[in-house]
Order: C-alpha cells, then structure tokens, then sequence
C-alpha cells in the first residue's frame, strides 16, 4: 500500500492510495500514513471489481469525485484507422517544442473534469516528457502554434495511451482523434498486441472516439475523496 501525495494537486490535504479491499485496519494504516505528510484526508483509488470498498468509505463520509473508463484495443484485430487528418511530428522529431508542451500542459491538465484544482510544476518535464518514448510522442502543429500531444507509455509488456492534451482554441476540430490514429498506426507498426486508454466518464466524446477506434469496454476506476480515520 504506497500512501503519498497526489501529482499535481498535492496542495490539496489529500494523499492518494489504492485500494483493492479495505478493512479498518488498512483504512487506519493509510489514515496514519497520511497524516505522517500532514494530509488529513484520502483520496482513494478502487474499481468497479471491488464494491465493497465502495460500501466501506461511503459509509465513512466519501464521495466519488472522478471514475475512468478503462478500455482496450485489439491492435493486432482491428482494421487501420486511416491516416491522420493533421500533420503530426513528434518530439523526438522536435525536442525544441518542450516549452510550448509544458505551457499546454499547465492548462489542459486542469481542465480535466475533476481535475480543475490542478497546479504543474516544472517536475512535468521528468514525468510528462522525458519518462516517454520520444518517438511515440505524437504533437499536432499547425504552422508554428500548438494544437495538442499525446504520447504511448508502457510498463512491462502493456503499452497505455497516455495523457493526451488539446488547447482550449482547437478542440472540436479534430487534434484528438489525429493523436489516436498515429498512435494505433504506431503500435501496429510495432506489432504491439494491445493498447490500454483510461477515460473520465465525462468526456463522452473521447469515449465515441474511443469506440469508432475499435476500444472495448472492461471496469471503471472509482476515485473517491474523505477524510482520513
């Protein structure tokens, strides 16, 4: 059980921590470690494969504030999905974007539905740029101004799509679904098997293109917020 701050948000009096059952000594355990950071409250990870740890904290005061779709591709099953409608680079391509991508960060980051409390930092540049492969690091231009990014992240032998962002004067137009083909076209390339997307249950538009991709459907991610035993 790893109990810490939450990235991004550790302003807030919150540490994060998983759970996949929850009992009162484990509820008091994490309850200790994070007050040992001077957080007086949990924000809880589970699934829908776990109800119980639902009922527990409920009963306990908590409250949903986010719940992730958790969807994968077939990427040897599923036919290709055409190229991409905008030209794309990517940072291996174009290290000298960094700053524009951090800028974008900053924003997009914080309009994530629950997510409005978000502050990034410079640490971004270790774990949202450097921690991924800069050849699967897909940046929408048009011209010389930003339009979006998003990368592929692997841990193991499973490939995820990661974070992906579009600034606030491009979206509806696109950028996202330009992003998702490159990065489909590369896991094919690379005879990746599967790919892996975690999506906020309110982006209903990214959950579509999700499924016109050929995504499935398997759990939701819960994350629930109250306060510490």
């Amino acid at each position: 059980m790893g109990v810490g701050a939450i990235p991004g948000l550790e302003h807030l009096p919150y540490a994060e921590v998983w759970f996949h059952e929850l009992d009162e000594h484990r509820f008091a355990e994490a309850s200790a470690a994070a007050r040992a950071i001077d957080k007086t409250g949990l924000e809880v990870w589970t699934t829908t494969a776990t109800p119980a740890v639902v009922e527990f904290l409920a009963a306990r005061g908590y409250e949903e504030v986010r719940r992730y779709v958790i969807s994968e591709l077939d990427v040897h099953g599923v036919p290709h999905p055409g190229p991409p409608s905008y030209p794309l680079v990517t940072y291996a391509e174009r290290p000298d974007l960094a700053p524009a991508l951090f800028e974008l960060a900053c924003t997009a980051y914080a309009d994530q539905p629950g997510r409005s409390e978000t502050v990034i930092d410079e640490g971004w540049f270790r774990w949202g740029l450097a921690a991924h492969p800069p050849e699967a690091y897909f940046i929408a231009l048009a011209g010389d101004h930003l339009l979006g990014y998003g990368y592929l992240e692997h841990e193991g032998e499973q490939w995820r799509n990661g974070f992906l962002a579009v600034g606030r004067d491009a979206r509806g137009r696109g950028v996202a679904g330009a992003i998702k083909r490159a990065e489909v076209i590369w896991a094919k390339r690379r005879e990746i098997a599967t790919l892996r997307t975690a999506t906020e249950r309110r982006l209903t538009t990214m959950l579509e293109l999700n499924r016109r991709l050929g995504y499935r459907e398997l759990y939701e991610e819960i994350v629930l917020r109250g306060p510490a035993a």
